[in-house]
């Protein structure tokens, strides 16, 4: 009876151990990120919260290594991002805008918050791009 108790703790240590080592940190960004069409959810900009009105869409599309959002009017926001899968740092360089609506609120945050990144949470199903603790863009994947 002792050698089956022996070795039963023995079988789970190892395979304790094997999960522990295949446990990894960092994230894939490529699953996160690309692939996927995100729509906004809300912006958080400090006390203000600002959902997408409704029936009006504002989405995101990550490609390699740029990115495009359009907004319900046709607009469009491109430009470059980068992350870091161990850290969750995130950057956008190289952004542009063209045929967003000047009374376009959200698009006009959303820009910023693109500007602005330096981190994201999030997996397959929801994304935060994120300046700080209280300004952040959250979108779901759809």
């Amino acid at each position: 009876m002792k050698g089956i108790a022996k070795t039963a703790k023995r079988l789970i240590f190892v395979l304790a151990m094997a999960a522990i080592a295949s446990c990894n940190n960092s994230d894939d960004i490529g699953e996160i990120f690309i692939g996927h069409d995100w729509k906004l959810s809300y912006i958080k900009d400090g006390e203000t919260t600002q959902w997408s009105p409704q029936g009006k869409v504002y989405n995101v599309k990550f490609a390699s290594n740029s990115f495009d959002a359009f907004t319900p009017g046709g607009g469009r926001i491109s430009g470059r991002w980068s992350a870091n899968g161990n850290t969750r740092e995130f950057r956008c360089t190289n952004i542009q805008s063209e045929g967003i609506d000047s009374n376009d609120t959200i698009a006009t945050h959303i820009m910023q918050m693109f500007s602005n990144a330096t981190s994201y949470d999030g997996d397959t199903h929801y994304l935060q791009i994120i300046k700080d603790k209280n300004h952040f863009m959250q979108f779901y994947n759809r």
